[in-house]
């Protein structure tokens, strides 16, 4: 047991060290990076709904703690179709919201992204960021939410194509606060 997580560790600590490179995996030789992301709700387990997550994200590389970073500014929103009679009908093991276009809202944000590690053009890292509504829901009460990202990458020179999943939530700042997730996909290019 001992000889195994020291394995783990020793295999830890070079993964940390190898991605700690001097070029920005998420980045390359690029300065600025302008992508779009596209993304649908998932509620309990991994059962969608007809809301959707889109935004626009403007990022610089930055480094935290020494390791590889990006900072970003999201303008993004939330887009929710209304239950028809057969997507209500689909029991999917929870009861559906009708009126999905009640979590209809902007946001802005600032967040900052970590690379957890690299290899060759793939990359793996995790998103923080604190953000502004337009409205507040009964998912999220508050008009102020932090949101988490983490993000699986392939880097093809000036595009990086993104498979992500997101959280979205007060942190308890009110009662309800029952947060929304997302997954979905994002493509950056490179400048």
């Amino acid at each position: 047991m001992l000889k195994k997580m020291a394995q783990i560790f020793t295999f830890t600590i070079l993964t940390l060290f190898c991605s700690s490179v001097f070029a920005n995996p998420m980045f390359g030789e690029y300065q600025n990076q302008f992508s779009l992301s596209l993304g649908q709700s998932i509620r309990r387990g991994l059962n969608t709904e007809e809301l959707f997550y889109a935004d626009m994200t403007y990022s610089q590389p930055t480094t935290f703690f020494r390791r590889a970073a990006r900072r970003n500014i999201e303008l993004g929103g939330f887009k929710g179709n209304d239950c028809t009679e057969t997507i209500c009908s689909a029991d999917n093991g929870y009861p559906r919201t009708a009126n999905l276009s009640q979590y209809d809202l902007a946001l802005f944000g600032l967040s900052g992204d970590v690379l957890l590690f690299s290899i060759g053009n793939f990359y793996t890292n995790v998103r923080l960021g604190a953000y502004i509504k337009s409205e507040t829901t009964n998912r999220i009460r508050s008009a102020f939410t932090f949101g988490e990202k983490i993000t699986f990458g392939y880097r093809m020179n000036r595009i990086n194509l993104e498979f992500y999943a997101r959280h979205f939530s007060n942190g308890t700042l009110t009662n309800e606060n029952s947060g929304q997730n997302f997954y979905g996909l994002s493509i950056a290019i490179n400048l």
